[in-house]
């Protein structure tokens, strides 16, 4: 693997693309040598030409020892039609990376083509991996990563602290509000919670009236100068005494990739989580985080994180540190090598209409 030509499918406003390309690759370049071009799509000149130069590298002037990524691409748009005839005419070391169950929300044509037609696909999730496993038999689970920047939680805060980062919307709302609020409110003991991602004023105001009778909660809402800045967004989530992870039980939750939680455990935090994929295949319960499946579970777990010595958090804390292991940039780099080798046989998808 000397270079990957990689095609995503929005900007870096999107998680998917900083957490599984633009970090990554960087990491890939840093410390093994592999460069790349990473093509975001959009209509300015700067990008044309990005996107121009690299599609026509690919197709024409291929470099060796190279892959092509298709990620998430799902349009039926003049940009997925000339990846289309690019994974058609460059099949060899072509894969398709999704990490959502877009096949749940859109048209799934663009989807499983590229799904049939690239040599590999890389799955986000096992219940992706098992949607687009009747397209191509050449189909690996490759969790999505997190970036480590060594900041890691040193001490439990002088008010317990509950954490949570994401959108306020949809099922990560859907949790939060059935699973999560209810516990709260029960509360008797002073405790801060933390949600970063509430962006919109109504969602603060709703939240703070949902707790005017909670006089034990106190409130924040910070926002990140930029989801890209990674640096000031770890700094906070290492201030969590406890990170929620709440996928609920719905075909678009359970096809998610886990990042919440991951997230939580990169910088040493433990976890509280729904049982539900992938959240259940980084966090061990009562080693680096617990699991609960309902507001009385959730109020049980907080109780027994609250009423541990330090010794006892510490232990947690350290073991949620050294789960990065399983999904830091080392592991997703070894995901690449091996997605890079040739295939045992020529294994074409099932047949997916142009």
């Amino acid at each position: 693997m000397k270079f990957i030509y990689w095609f995503a499918y929005f900007n870096l406003g999107s998680p998917s693309v900083r957490y599984r390309a633009q970090y990554p690759l960087a990491y890939f370049e840093r410390e093994h040598g592999v460069k790349h071009l990473l093509v975001v799509p959009g209509y300015s000149p700067g990008k044309l030409l990005c996107f121009l130069g690299a599609y026509f590298s690919a197709l024409l002037f291929r470099k060796k020892g190279s892959l092509i990524v298709i990620q998430r691409v799902s349009s039926g748009f003049i940009y997925a039609a000339a990846l289309k005839l690019l994974v058609k005419v460059r099949r060899k070391r072509t894969i398709y990376d999704l990490d959502d169950a877009d096949y749940l929300e859109h048209d799934p044509h663009t989807i499983h083509f590229f799904a049939a037609n690239c040599e590999r696909v890389s799955a986000g999730s096992r219940a992706i991996m098992e949607h687009l496993g009747q397209f191509n038999k050449n189909i690996s689970f490759v969790t999505s990563p997190v970036i480590d920047l060594g900041i890691v939680k040193k001490e439990r805060a002088a008010v317990f602290t509950i954490g949570w980062i994401g959108d306020f919307g949809g099922g990560h709302k859907q949790g939060l509000v059935q699973l999560v609020f209810p516990a709260l409110k029960c509360f008797t003991l002073l405790t801060k919670v933390i949600l970063i991602g509430v962006r919109q004023q109504e969602d603060v105001r709703w939240i703070r009236e949902h707790f005017a009778a909670s006089p034990h909660i106190v409130l924040e809402f910070p926002q990140p100068p930029s989801w890209e800045d990674e640096h000031w967004i770890q700094q906070r989530i290492a201030g969590f005494d406890v990170g929620v992870a709440t996928l609920v039980d719905t075909p678009i939750q359970r096809a998610k990739s886990g990042i919440k939680a991951k997230q939580y455990l990169n910088n040493g935090v433990p976890v509280l989580s729904t049982y539900q994929p992938e959240n259940d295949h980084v966090v061990v319960d009562g080693v680096n985080g617990y699991f609960f499946s309902n507001a009385q579970e959730f109020h049980e777990r907080i109780s027994v994180l609250r009423s541990m010595s330090h010794a006892e958090y510490t232990t947690l804390s350290t073991n949620a540190r050294a789960s990065i292991k399983a999904f830091d940039h080392a592991h997703y780099y070894r995901n690449f090598l091996e997605l890079s080798r040739p295939v045992s046989t020529d294994l074409p998808g099932a047949s997916c209409p142009i």
